[in-house]
Parts: C-alpha cells; structure tokens; sequence
C-alpha cells in the first residue's frame, strides 16, 4: 500500500517542478522605457530599440554618454560577450563615458 501513495505525491511534485520551469523560462521580458546614448564616433544621439533582458546588445559606434530610461538596471562593456569592465547604468540614469568607450549593454 506504501507504494501506491508515494505514487501520487511523486507525481504531483514532479508536475509542480516542470511547471515551475516552464513558467521561468517563458518569462523572458524587454525592459520596459528608452535607453539612448551619444555616439562617439559621430556625436549624434541614438535610440536603441528593443531592450530585452539577458542579451548582450551592441551600441554602435560607443557611448560617450548614455541615459538608461527603462525600468532594469543595466551594465554598458567593451566586448561583445559582455563579460569585460563592466560600468553599472541604473534604471532612470545617466552617466558620461571616456576611452575605451562601452560598445554593448546588457540589462538585467
């Protein structure tokens, strides 16, 4: 008998885990307001489009100021796997930026 109750208890933990992963892994999201930045390589001001979280996004032509309107923090790099030197933008800031400028943001 023992082991036709463990059946359905096993049977709900497993159904509550998958559906806890599949819940995490769906949940994705933009952050949501505008990120723009002054080029460096032209001095003109630029609006980055989507915003998606956990991608690593490339800001043309580097920042020499950047203004982080969105609602998700986010760190400006150099390198494009956004792994180098990482300079902290949070939500609703700005910041100025000197050589090597940022190249890639990443939010989130």
């Amino acid at each position: 008998m023992r082991k036709f109750h463990s059946i359905p208890r096993i049977a709900v933990t497993t159904g509550a885990t998958a559906a806890m992963l599949i819940g995490l892994t769906g949940t994705s999201h933009a952050a949501e307001g505008t990120f723009f930045y002054t080029r460096a390589d032209t001095g003109q001001q630029t609006l980055l489009g989507s915003t998606p979280n956990g991608q690593c996004i490339a800001v043309h032509g580097g920042a020499t100021q950047a203004t982080n309107d969105t609602d998700t923090d986010a760190h400006l790099y150099t390198n494009s796997s956004c792994t180098s030197s990482p300079r902290y933008l949070g939500s609703r800031q700005s910041d100025e930026y000197s050589a090597p400028y940022p190249t890639y943001v990443l939010f989130g």
